[in-house]
Formats: C-alpha cells, sequence, structure tokens
C-alpha cells in the first residue's frame, strides 16, 4: 500500500492537471477567436491545394520525389530525397549524405525550405524522412524507446548502404550529417550519445537533452530544499533563504508551465483526441500561427503547416511514386489528423527518456560502421576514454538554438551543456528566433548555413559561417 499511495497521488495529479490544461487551452482558443471559426472556403482549399503539392507521390515536392525504404520487419518509411535511393546517381557521386529528422506535430514538410534549398541539393544527396506515426511512416503497436529508436536507426544504416556510404566491404566513404529538430532532436542526441557512429556531424535543434535537464531538474530541487532548510533552522531569518529557494526552481515552474500539453496528453485517448484536433484543430492553428516567429504566415504557409501535420489525405492516398509504390495500408485516410493519436503516443510511451534495448542486428550494425572511430572526451577532469556523464553526446554536435524559444526554458535545456560535448562540438544562439526553426526565416536561413558548413567539410568557424545569413548568431559555448 505504501508503494502505490505515491503513485496514486502521481497519476491523480497528472490527471487533474492534464483536465486543468485541455480547458486553459479551450478558453485560449475561445478568447482568440479560433474556438468556432470554421476555415473559410478559401482556407479549404488552399489546404487542399497543399496536401496535393506536399503528399502526391506522383509529384516533386520542392525539389524532392518521394520514396520508401521497407524495413526487414516490414515496416514502412516515407521519406523525400532530390536522389532516389539506391540509384547509380545516390551510389556512386562523391555528395555527403544529410538526413534531416523533424519534430512534433510535423513530418518532413517542416524542412520545405531548408532540404529544399537547390544550393544544397546541388552539393550533397538530401533526405528527408518522416518518423513513425507521422506524415507517410506505417505506424507502430508502441511508441517506446526500444521500438522507435530501433526502426530509426535500421533506417539510417539503410540509408547510408543506398546513397552509397558503406558498402559490403568498406564504410564510411561519404560524410553523413543528421540534422534534427523538436521530437527529431530528442532522438537524434540519444542517438549521439548511444549510437554516435551513425554521423559525422549532427545539427540539432531546439530540443532537450533529456539526461541532461534531468540532472538540471534534480540539482535545482536539491539547492531549493537546502535553502528551505536553512529556513526552518532559522525562522527569523527565513525570508531571504525562501525567496532564493523559489528563484531557484523557477525555470521548473516556468516549465512545468510550458509543459502543461504533455499533461494533456496523458489523459485517456478520446480526450486526447479532442484537445489536439477540436474546436475547427484551434490548437493546431494556434502552434502553426506561432511557428513563423515575428512574420505574420501567408494562407498558402499556414497550408503547407496543417498539411504536414495531417499527412496525405484520402486523394493523395491512391497516388503512387514512379516505382509504383503507395502509402502503407491500415490507416484512415479519409479522417483528418488520422495519426494524432500514434504522434501524441510519443509522449505517452516514453520514447525520450525509456530504456534503448539494442538488439543484437542493430548492434552488429552499429559495430559495421564503427571502424576505428575512438571517443575522446574534453570534459573537465575525464580521461580521453571517458564516458562522461549519463546521456553525454559521443560525436561531434553543433546544437543551434532558436534563444526566444516558447516551449523550452534555456536553463533546464542548455546550462552545464559543455559536460555533455565532445571536441570540436558548440551551441550556437540564435537571438529572436523561436522554436521552430525549421520554419523561421532567419533561423532556417541559419540551419542551411550550418548544413552547408557541414557539407563543406567544416572549413572556418561555424559561428562565421552563421552570420553570413544571421549575423546575430554566436556561439556560446565550444569544446
Amino acid at each position: 500500500m505504501a508503494g502505490f499511495l505515491p503513485k496514486a497521488i502521481v497519476s491523480v495529479v497528472v490527471f487533474a492537471y492534464g483536465l486543468f490544461n485541455v480547458a486553459l487551452y479551450g478558453l485560449i482558443a475561445i478568447k482568440r477567436g479560433l474556438y468556432f471559426k470554421k476555415p473559410t472556403e478559401k482556407q479549404t482549399l488552399e489546404l487542399k491545394i497543399a496536401r496535393d503539392r506536399m503528399w502526391n507521390l506522383s509529384k516533386d515536392y520542392s525539389g524532392l520525389s518521394h520514396h520508401f525504404i521497407t524495413l526487414t520487419n516490414g515496416f514502412k518509411f516515407h521519406l523525400v530525397s532530390n536522389v532516389k535511393p539506391g540509384s547509380p546517381a545516390a551510389l556512386n557521386a562523391d555528395k555527403p549524405l544529410v538526413i534531416f529528422i523533424h519534430g512534433w506535430p510535423d513530418s518532413s514538410g517542416i524542412w520545405r525550405y531548408v532540404a529544399g534549398s537547390p544550393d544544397l541539393q546541388e552539393s550533397a544527396n538530401v533526405v528527408a524522412i518522416d518518423l513513425p506515426g507521422f506524415g507517410g511512416s506505417g505506424r507502430l503497436e508502441k511508441y517506446s524507446a526500444t521500438r522507435v529508436l530501433e526502426h530509426l536507426t535500421e533506417l539510417i544504416l539503410t540509408l547510408r548502404m543506398k546513397y552509397g556510404v558503406d558498402s559490403d566491404s568498406e564504410s564510411r566513404k561519404k560524410r553523413t550529417i543528421i540534422v534534427a529538430h523538436d521530437w527529431g532532436c530528442v532522438l537524434s542526441m540519444r542517438l549521439a550519445s548511444e549510437a554516435p557512429a551513425l554521423a559525422d556531424r549532427w545539427i540539432l535543434s531546439n530540443g532537450p537533452l533529456t539526461k541532461m535537464v534531468e540532472s538540471n531538474i534534480r540539482r535545482l530541487l536539491t539547492s531549493a530544499k537546502k535553502m528551505l532548510n536553512t529556513a526552518l533552522n532559522s525562522p527569523l531569518s527565513s525570508r531571504t533563504p525562501i525567496l532564493q529557494a523559489f528563484r531557484t526552481i523557477s525555470p521548473i515552474l516556468r516549465q512545468l508551465s510550458l509543459s502543461g500539453y504533455i499533461f494533456a496528453m496523458q489523459l485517456p485517448l478520446p480526450l486526447v483526441r479532442y484537445f489536439l484536433t477540436g474546436g475547427n484543430s484551434a490548437l493546431m492553428t494556434s502552434i502553426h500561427f506561432n511557428s513563423h516567429g515575428k512574420q505574420k504566415p501567408t494562407p498558402q504557409e499556414m497550408a503547407d503547416c496543417m498539411s504536414s501535420t495531417m499527412g496525405p489525405s484520402l486523394a493523395e492516398s491512391k497516388t503512387q511514386t514512379a516505382d509504383g509504390e503507395s502509402y502503407p495500408t491500415g490507416v484512415q485516410y479519409d479522417r483528418d489528423f488520422s495519426k494524432i493519436l500514434d504522434m501524441a503516443s510519443y509522449y505517452r510511451h516514453g520514447a525520450a527518456s525509456g530504456r534503448w534495448q539494442k538488439s543484437l542486428e542493430t548492434i552488429t550494425g552499429l559495430h559495421s560502421i564503427a571502424g576505428e572511430k575512438v571517443l575522446r572526451r574534453t570534459s573537465s577532469g575525464t580521461g580521453v576514454f571517458d564516458e562522461g556523464v549519463p546521456g553525454a553526446l559521443k560525436a561531434s554536435s553543433t546544437i543551434v538554438w532558436g534563444q526566444k524559444d516558447i516551449a523550452l526554458d534555456p536553463h533546464l535545456c542548455l546550462d552545464g551543456m559543455a559536460n555533455y560535448l565532445v571536441k570540436d562540438s558548440q551551441v550556437v544562439m540564435l537571438p529572436q528566433s523561436g522554436h521552430f526553426t525549421p520554419v523561421e526565416k532567419e533561423s532556417r536561413a541559419a540551419l542551411e548555413a550550418a548544413t552547408k558548413w557541414a557539407i563543406e567539410g567544416e572549413k572556418g568557424d561555424v559561428q562565421v559561417a552563421l552570420q553570413v545569413s544571421f549575423p546575430e548568431a554566436h556561439v556560446v559555448v565550444r569544446r
């Protein structure tokens, strides 16, 4: 009973806070006039055009054509690329491979500006994927860390083979760069920590390194507890330590407020669906409207954003690629937001922080591409072969952070980051940019510049490379 009571209390608190946030977000949507506002005929037409433009398998999108990769277990990944996987052009061209991984609630469509850059397409094999349960990819029964990371790792290993990075006789013949945002960043940080051989450079934008965030939370709570104990031991002079304790935990309280939607997604599934899509898609409309930062999105930009989240409609589900492939079956394409509960399950099933139990096939695949790459850490007080703190990134990484992120507290997500990086890594701050760096005009130019810098062999300083398109960009941590 003693062990059950705390869990029961936690469950009640999570449920209550989740309900509170459903009501809060609903009231905010009503106040903004979104909740009862149905789309106009023009908006409906714009969305229909956008979904055809983005998801029609017979058409190129932003210079990228549609393809599918089927894993050994039959799971089907959808991706877009400027060069067909496995083609002579993909295998023989001496070009780096760049893999773009999206966040929540998006798909490969969020990379329409960066991956769609003619400059990047000219200098690299560019691939933007849909994570399981998003866009045009298949669905998983459960979105645990093991399920998601196993599928993602096999996909990346397969892409490396199909784009000539590795072969049966040789590995690492070309550079591989992974660019990720939000949830894609969360998963990529786990890969950079637990499977670092997958890429030569990781460009990671506005997603938390979960182990470091957990460590920061524990550190702040411990400090606050000591201050409160001091206040209890000295009641006459308790005001100052109490105020200091609350200031200390303010980043935690702020993040708790910002993350209210996560609690809402722990509710029963009908409530989750209503929360995410109810009120004429009020929540999604608000998210995508704000994703453009200071600039007001055009009707076409809003339609592209909503299309990225909604995925293929019934009309696009009937299309085929040039090779005769079609979208996975078992999805209700006639229903808007047909995969919304799959998307929510990333929060429900522990994909961010659960244990990754690597299969023998994954271990073998990672070992085959590792070569003689040696782990080199530069954390203070650690040895050359030291694994570092739990969750530390073990591959060269460039973290590009929109400073005005409205979803993540910078103190929890960046304080102490130097201890989690290896040599040739850095954190680049983008002042005035927000959370959706692949969409905002200035930050997407910075991401493109960082990617080009990596493609060209990381010549010169990354800060200088980014300042060409984003003059205020500056490195705040360097290893």
